[in-house]
């Protein structure tokens, strides 16, 4: 008898994690663990290492994207799947370039999850919805916690005083530097401040 895939759920609204259980069940995959924040999350799936990992794109502290890009190369045999409220191209793209298996709106009825999580386990992409055309408009943004560090990194804080100013762990601020690194293709302040001007940006 084959052994049962293992399943971790994170989401920050506890009544979708309720329901992803009732949805999945227990016959094909065995949830092994949830959390209602990135960094709890984070920390759980490197210890647990489940088969697949269904996260919410935005969390308190880090969200899904963010998650995806810190444990890929440390959970090499970990599925991550994107869970959204919204159907936003640019967000599936990112997604899918960052190494996700699948995207899932949270409309979804049981039998595209399950469909979505079965193609995972198999090594298979699941991203229904996505438009092949890369338009303007789909450039990289920052989301509203980045926004904030960098308004700290243009005012020279360090990784600890941000930490400490936005309540957040060191860990969660160098997953947060590391992705405006990636959307502005710099780490210097200075860089950064640059791409800002010349793409029009105002935080």
């Amino acid at each position: 008898m084959n052994k049962q895939a293992t399943i971790y759920l994170a989401d920050d609204h506890q009544i979708v994690i309720d329901g992803l259980k009732l949805l999945i069940g227990e016959e094909s995959l065995k949830v092994i663990g949830s959390a209602t924040d990135g960094e709890t999350a984070m920390q759980e799936l490197l210890v647990k290492r489940p088969d697949i990992a269904l996260i919410d794109l935005r969390m308190p502290g880090m969200g899904g994207l963010e998650l995806v890009i810190a444990l890929k190369k440390l959970l090499p045999d970990t599925r991550f799947i994107i869970l959204s409220m919204h159907d936003s191209q640019r967000d599936m793209r990112d997604a899918m370039t960052h190494g996700a298996s699948g995207y899932l709106l949270k409309n979804v009825g049981k039998v595209e999850l399950m469909k979505c999580l079965s193609l995972a386990l198999k090594g298979e992409k699941y991203f229904p919805n996505i438009q092949t055309k890369t338009q303007q408009s789909d450039k990289p943004m920052f989301t509203p916690r980045e926004a904030e560090i960098i308004k700290l990194i243009l005012e020279d804080y360090k990784t600890a005083q941000i930490a400490a100013k936005l309540s957040l762990s060191p860990l969660t601020v160098e997953v947060h530097r590391k992705n405006i690194a990636r959307k502005a293709n710099t780490k210097s302040p200075i860089g950064i401040s640059k791409y800002l001007h010349d793409n029009g940006i105002e935080l």
